[in-house]
């Protein structure tokens, strides 16, 4: 937001106001230079770290029980307030519909008075939007997912506007990240503004990342949906289209990432730490395999959730102990 001292404009003439006004003009435009520079460093960081990743040997593969192509997908999904948090703010949708699934994570700013109203409204809208194009023959494509994601984002954030605007609050306050995983019949394909982890199955059996999550330079600073405009989009979102059929897909907030994921580590010289973002084989194939004997029982979908609700809250010493909201939702096909 501008601010521009000229609330007396109307009744006199104030030389040293445009003075002022023009110095904010010149930090405005080093702000936007600065952070231009700031995403440029951030590419090339991620490039390195990318490089790191493969360049770091392989974990073992943990084979995953063998499902029904037919029984479709099966799914955990969960989000539970942190330790000792008084509410959550965190939201999640997952749809499945044939072939496809859709995973929307939506982690809301704790530094945000409305935070968790941005993320349910977010939430809700993109998977209204991907519950009717999913009814639709070829409604999402690797092809149509970059331009389509991001103007499925763009729309949620002009409805986020137009409540701010009804309520009468600060738009600002409704921050919240955000993270879709889609999964079709022969691709896979994610975008997202902000932190978080998501990820896939790949032929071979290993979890890949399917996405860097956005790191200020501040410790546990991040974007938000509140900050997206067409004009910095290049900037603040982005999305992946990998051509390959997955078995399965993963998506969570920051909150339980380090009992899955790989987040920090040495470089190749160990002068450095990195972020190699390399989701755990172990972890997740293991809940998967519990999946998929949880399906084969036919356990219902009400007892899945309830369990692994539990298991997110205090499954672990690390996840009982972790201070931020914890959403993890998993899809599993055969």
């Amino acid at each position: 937001m501008s601010l521009k001292f000229n609330f007396f404009r109307p009744f006199f003439e104030c030389p040293r106001c445009a003075e002022l006004n023009l110095k904010i003009s010149e930090l405005e435009k080093q702000s936007v230079e600065l952070g231009r520079q700031n995403q440029e460093l951030q590419k090339k960081l991620n490039a390195i770290q990318a490089a790191n990743a493969a360049m770091t040997p392989l974990q073992p593969v943990v084979p995953i029980a063998a499902m029904s192509p037919e029984s479709g997908w099966a799914h955990l999904k969960a989000s539970v307030a942190g330790h000792k948090k008084a509410s959550l703010q965190d939201a999640h949708r997952l749809l499945t519909e044939g072939e496809n699934a859709v995973l929307v994570v939506c982690d809301g700013a704790g530094s945000k008075k409305h935070s968790k109203a941005g993320a349910d409204f977010i939430a809700g809208l993109l998977a209204d939007r991907f519950r009717d194009l999913m009814a639709q023959d070829g409604g999402v494509s690797a092809d149509n997912w970059p331009e389509l994601s991001r103007s499925l984002f763009h729309e949620a954030t002009k409805g986020l506007k137009d409540k701010a605007k009804a309520e009468v609050k600060s738009y600002d306050d409704y921050g919240c990240t955000c993270i879709v995983v889609y999964a079709g019949k022969d691709f896979v394909a994610c975008a997202h503004v902000g932190d978080g982890r998501a990820g896939y199955l790949d032929p071979s059996g290993h979890w890949k990342a399917l996405m860097t999550p956005y790191k200020g330079a501040l410790a546990n600073a991040t974007v938000f949906m509140t900050m997206l405009e067409v004009h910095n989009a290049d900037t603040l979102m982005e999305t992946q289209v990998v051509k390959v059929r997955t078995r399965a897909v993963v998506a969570l907030s920051d909150g339980p990432e380090e009992v899955c994921w790989q987040v920090s580590a040495f470089n190749q010289t160990g002068q450095q730490v990195i972020d190699p973002n390399q989701p755990s084989n172990d972890y997740l194939s293991k809940i998967a395999n519990q999946l998929a004997a949880k399906a084969a029982k036919a356990v219902s979908q009400a007892d899945l959730d309830t369990q692994w609700q539990k298991f997110l809250t205090d499954g672990s010493p690390k996840l009982a102990a972790q201070v931020d909201d914890k959403t993890l939702l998993l899809a599993l096909r055969g």
